[in-house]
């Protein structure tokens, strides 16, 4: 009887650690792994058991966590005290998630849903890769010269923000070359954003935009796709009125058009066809949550704070001081 009473309590009751085959995985690949569950002192009744993943975005001295996924493991079952169950998982994560980087990560919550007592959890922290063809695309920058900064990979409205520096050849001709990525059927399509050092050429705009269209077999040539990379960067840097402007997020996934920078880049039309493979898209709207709170507390703040002056005024005007205007 004590035992039971226990139980519901937490005290001696089934326990549950998820043990995953790798403490990483990449876009659009399978997270494994295995649940082992242990009996308590007395037998226990499970609801079910599930785990969730979880993102966790810092932006703007803020902390988000939102729930990608509920994953169902096991439906009810039974577990007698001190047996011991181990039941595998797997799950294919979506190629719109932000990967692991600054102000980004992941954690797995797995619930052991326990009738009658307190729910068994365990929390495993798992970082999120790029796709290869995205790190072909990371390793071809880095073979032109273009080191990744530490705080690359912020997620913004249009989704997650990549960001290099120049440490080779464009050192002299360029700052900083920014870009979203978007997952296609046939390639991988960049939003690039190449900002040049100022007086370039005469040239004193900074900001250069383009879209570029990479199918997967010029990425797999890596060593082809870092020389595309090196003509468009530098035809950018050599013609610089051609890329003056925004670029267009496309309606249709085989919209193309790297030569026309009259187009806006529109934050709503995130959740449009064209956006739907954007790395990291998911989290877009969560920074705009972010934002819509720290746009009230300010206006929450401002409020407080004209109260505040109102009734220092006032005590000014009973404590008679005449000077209070």
């Amino acid at each position: 009887m004590l035992k039971k009473l226990l139980s519901k309590l937490g005290v001696g009751s089934a326990k549950v650690n998820f043990v995953l085959h790798h403490p990483h995985v990449r876009l659009g690949e399978k997270i494994e792994g295995e649940f082992f569950i242990e009996g308590g002192a007395v037998e226990q009744y499970i609801r079910k058991l599930d785990v969730e993943l979880h993102v966790i975005v810092h932006a703007n001295g803020q902390e988000r966590r939102q729930t990608v996924a509920v994953i169902p493991v096991s439906p009810s079952f039974t577990i007698k005290p001190g047996e011991r169950k181990v039941l595998p998982f797997s799950y294919v994560l979506p190629t719109h998630l932000p990967i692991t980087r600054y102000g980004v990560d992941y954690i797995l919550v797995t619930r052991l849903d326990i009738a009658e007592g307190v729910d068994a959890l365990d929390r495993d922290a798992i970082r999120i890769l790029p796709p290869l063809p995205l790190e072909k695309l990371f390793y071809a920058f880095d073979k032109l010269g273009f080191r990744e900064k530490p705080t690359s990979g912020k997620v913004t409205a249009y989704g997650q923000e990549f960001e290099f520096f120049p440490t080779g050849a464009f050192r002299e001709m360029v700052q900083e070359v920014e870009f979203l990525a978007f997952l296609e059927e046939s390639g991988i399509r960049l939003h690039l954003e190449v900002d040049v050092l100022s007086g370039l050429f005469g040239f004193s705009e900074r900001e250069l935009k383009r879209e570029v269209f990479f199918s997967y077999d010029e990425i797999n040539d890596v060593e082809g796709l870092t020389q595309k990379l090196h003509m468009l960067l530098h035809e950018m840097v050599q013609q610089p009125q051609l890329y003056v402007g925004s670029v267009h997020v496309p309606h249709h996934p085989g919209y193309y058009s790297p030569h026309h920078p009259d187009y806006h880049l529109h934050p709503s039309r995130h959740h449009g066809h064209g956006m739907m493979g954007a790395i990291g898209g998911f989290a877009a709207g969560m920074l705009a949550g972010m934002v819509a709170e720290e746009l009230i507390e300010d206006v929450v703040e401002d409020a407080f704070d004209v109260e505040d002056h109102v009734e220092d005024i006032m005590d000014d005007w009973f404590d008679g001081d005449d000077d209070i205007l």
